[in-house]
């Protein structure tokens, strides 16, 4: 489920035209604050995700020079302990041999589309080899639940 907006419109930010979305009509007071011109915020006609709104956007005429950024991913929470942890992204399941450069390539685009910053390829191995340990541990643990009867989730 995407996240969805009632206010949606453009500002100069840096120089650049930029798409801005907000549920609030007082957004665009904090944009100026924050030092962004030519702000143009409007009222959506009814609540659109990001992708709906620039297309409204583009049938009213308010168009930006930088696209919109990609909606985040969405997260499985998992909670233990009295903590909560993020612990995977609907990203591809791979195992440490199976990283390519494609799948590499891949997922930096997914992250600069998010603003996160880019890692090496031997970082990037590293952290799929952690992730596969922890989720075959997270697997086996639910394995021994389910076999005792207890439920998991």
């Amino acid at each position: 489920m995407s996240k969805t907006f009632t206010f949606a419109g453009t500002c100069t930010e840096n120089g650049a035209t930029v798409y801005k979305f907000a549920n609030d009509a007082n957004r665009a007071k904090a944009l100026e604050r924050f030092g962004c011109t030519d702000v143009n915020m409007i009222a959506l006609p009814n609540a659109m995700d990001k992708e709906a709104a620039v297309a409204y956007l583009a049938q009213v005429g308010m168009t930006a020079t930088k696209p919109a950024r990609a909606a985040k991913p969405a997260t499985v929470k998992v909670k233990a302990a009295n903590t909560t942890r993020v612990v995977a992204t609907k990203a591809k399941a791979v195992t440490s041999d199976e990283v390519t450069k494609e799948a590499y390539a891949e997922a930096m685009d997914e992250r600069k589309a998010n603003g996160m910053p880019v890692v090496s390829f031997a970082q990037y191995k590293r952290d799929a080899a952690k992730a596969i340990a922890f989720f075959a541990k997270c697997d086996a643990k639910l394995a021994v639940k389910r076999e005792a009867g207890e439920t998991c989730f």
